[in-house]
């Protein structure tokens, strides 16, 4: 069974080319949000593998919905990929959880290997 990764950014575009990346070169099942608020409610109700998530969204940006995500004991585990133009370094956000980063204008080669990596699954 594929592992399920739940993508959350505003730009349709993004989300998709992610989704679509995730699932050809990767095999996984995705699913998307376009905002935090969204994002919460489907990692609750889909137990994701994984969480993929942009910072700046309306209706509640990755930082809070990450926040609101360890509150709950059914989502409080999954791990997080967040994905942000400010962040260069884990250091300079201190989000109390174990979060990766990447700094947008990644390759969609270089999530494959952060999500593999995270997911322990060997490149196909």
């Amino acid at each position: 069974m594929a592992k399920k990764i739940l993508v959350v950014d505003d730009d349709e575009a993004v989300r998709k080319s992610i989704s679509i990346s995730l699932k050809l070169k990767g095999g996984y099942e995705t699913l998307e949000a376009e905002d935090g608020l969204k994002g919460l409610e489907l990692a609750k109700q889909e137990s994701p593998d994984l969480i993929i998530s942009d910072v700046i969204m309306e209706n509640l940006n990755g930082f809070l919905m990450l926040e609101t995500l360890k509150e709950f004991p059914e989502t409080s585990n999954i791990p997080v990929i967040i994905m942000t133009h400010y962040a260069q370094s884990d250091k300079e956000w201190k989000t109390g959880a174990a979060v990766e980063y990447l700094t947008k204008g990644f390759t969609l080669e270089a999530l494959l290997d952060k999500v593999n990596s995270i997911l322990k699954v060997q490149p196909a």
